[in-house]
């Protein structure tokens, strides 16, 4: 999630923020006739500056960003023409259309082939991820920023849709897709999560530990900015059957993500991060802004711009610092600093 000067926070269309940005279609009008108007939110046309990424790296498919409706057929014409393909790689991808979540992850249970979670898989791509035969974590991010979330159908106010949920038969669906490992009743609470922001977050039991648990869920409506502070939830991924493995599955392309993470800055003890008065912003509404920063969720940044008139942030990014400097440049043509990293202050007013 990207904020920049006065930009309001994204809400919610079909399963996920990004898809907000994507014009309403009309594919499954026939299917569901009585539920046109809702079916209406759910389909989404794609749009080519906001496309999901598809990359064949060796054996692996990679996918990444936002689902808008056309990864079934992109993916089914990339296994056509490469032979060998093996792996499914989901990076970084908060979800979107709802009905290409499941098709791909038909597709992929059919095809055989095993998926990875590489960064965050959320929402409709966390259906592609429950299609592999095979399910795994891989290691391209830190244990923490490197989770599947799973939770119901919204619309374009982020409400849950419960018809909608019931219709598209998601429980059955996750159920099945588990290898029959879901517990139902855990099952049915996370597809009635309320809010689209909710999720219940798995990561990787073998890694991550927080007071004994390895899966959260959250309502969306909690006032906590951390995963971890939610709902614990005693069993794990593999448990569930989200994932088969304790193994780690490599990215092909790892060394490029790592080569391109910017290093997370030392705190300078210039301000708490809570203390408002001291950030270097000369308008109310960036005062606003940083407010709305301190209640999001780690992984985060807040930039700003020499003069104080610009400014950007980025939460949920494992490296939001270089998303909220390009954002906060762009805006400003000026030089950003960052202020605020995760739950730092990183400014210094003699840099």
């Amino acid at each position: 999630m990207l904020a920049a000067g006065a930009d309001r926070e994204g809400r919610v269309a079909t399963d996920d923020p990004t898809s907000m940005i994507l014009a309403a279609g009309n594919r499954l009008l026939v299917h569901l006739g009585r539920l046109v108007s809702l079916i209406a939110i759910l389909l989404i046309a794609p749009h080519a500056s906001f496309a999901m990424d598809l990359t064949v790296n060796g054996q692996q498919v990679i996918l990444s960003g936002p689902v808008v409706g056309n990864e079934p057929a992109r993916l089914a014409d990339a296994l056509s023409q490469v032979p060998g393909i093996d792996t499914v790689i989901l990076r970084s991808s908060r979800g979107g259309d709802a009905p290409a979540g499941y098709r791909v992850g038909e597709l992929i249970r059919v095809k055989g082939l095993r998926t990875a979670v590489s960064g965050y898989c959320y929402s409709s791509c966390s259906r592609m991820f429950l299609g592999g035969k095979t399910r795994y974590f891989t290691d391209d991010y830190l244990p923490e920023y490197t989770d599947i979330g799973f939770h119901g159908h919204y619309d374009s106010d982020g409400r849950l849709v419960p018809e909608l949920v019931r219709r598209l038969g998601l429980k059955n669906w996750i159920i099945q897709y588990s290898d029959g490992k879901a517990d139902p009743a855990l099952v049915e609470r996370w597809i009635n999560i309320p809010r689209s922001r909710g999720m219940t977050h798995f990561y990787h039991p073998g890694l991550l530990n927080r007071h004994g648990v390895s899966a959260f869920m959250c309502q969306g409506t909690e006032t906590t900015a951390q995963v971890f502070d939610c709902e614990p939830i005693q069993n794990t991924a593999l448990d569930l059957g989200v994932i088969t493995s304790l193994d780690i599955v490599k990215s092909n392309d790892q060394a490029g993500i790592n080569a391109g993470i910017r290093e997370k800055p030392r705190a300078t003890g210039y301000a708490a991060i809570t203390d408002t008065r001291k950030v270097p912003l000369v308008s109310p509404a960036g005062q606003q802004e940083y407010q709305r920063f301190l209640n999001a969720r780690p992984h985060k940044a807040f930039a700003i711009s020499p003069d104080g008139k610009f400014w950007a942030w980025n939460a949920g990014e494992f490296d939001a610092m270089s998303a909220a400097l390009t954002r906060c440049q762009q805006r400003s043509q000026q030089t950003c600093r960052l202020y605020a990293v995760d739950e730092e202050v990183v400014w210094s007013p003699n840099n």
